[in-house]
């Protein structure tokens, strides 16, 4: 998934402005520049997944686990690489949007499962509301059935950790090992995401991340 050109970055906001009219009412942008500012967002969500991927590689190499957790891995890598019919440099562009959903929203699922269940999150960066934000520029019901099926992914995930007898020992050795926080282990992703929006209901900025 290549970086976005000039050229797609002029198409990002004209699909933007059309798609503003849909954001949830939670979601409140900036008056002055509030497309702007969402286009920025975007490239950087969509250009922050390759640095989320190496941070997991560099975990499943150092912390040796395989099974589900790296098919999973390697599923989010293969979003990026579906070959897909496009038209024309618009169609690139939503392509490009949704491969970054898929990929982020399985990641994210996958850190919150090692994080709850293990307290070994991999990345510093929680993508919660930047996931939110991108479902509604979307729209449903695609982002809908995208989230669905990572759900099912994420179920299979809990279903194999539970059979997994020796994942948490080697889990606790790898944090043990490790001895630093994630933000310090990978400071690309915390420097990458800072990008700000404004939600109503907590009348503050939020950062992408």
């Amino acid at each position: 998934m290549p970086p976005l050109s000039n050229q797609s970055s002029e198409f990002l906001i004209a699909f933007l402005n059309e798609r503003v009219k849909h954001l949830h009412d939670s979601i409140r942008l900036r008056e002055s520049d509030g497309t702007a500012a969402l286009a920025s967002f975007i490239k950087k969500y969509i250009n922050l997944v390759p640095d989320l991927i190496t941070a997991f590689e560099d975990f499943i190499a150092c912390a040796g686990v395989n099974g589900e957790i790296a098919r999973q891995l390697t599923t989010a890598k293969e979003f990026l690489d579906v070959p897909m019919d496009i038209m024309s440099a618009e169609e690139g562009l939503e392509a490009n949007m949704y491969q970054a959903y898929l990929a982020h929203r399985l990641l994210e699922e996958l850190n919150d499962t090692l994080s709850v269940q293990f307290n070994c999150p991999v990345i510093p960066v929680n993508m919660t509301r930047s996931n939110l934000i991108v479902h509604y520029i979307i729209g449903e019901p695609f982002a809908n059935q995208i989230d669905s099926a990572i759900q099912l992914l994420n179920d299979k995930l809990l279903a194999s950790i539970k059979k997994n007898q020796g994942l948490r020992a080697r889990l606790q050795e790898y944090t043990s090992a490790l001895g630093k926080d994630p933000s310090d282990r990978f400071p690309c992703l915390t420097e990458s995401s800072n990008i700000r929006l404004l939600f109503k209901s907590q009348n503050s900025r939020v950062r992408l991340n």
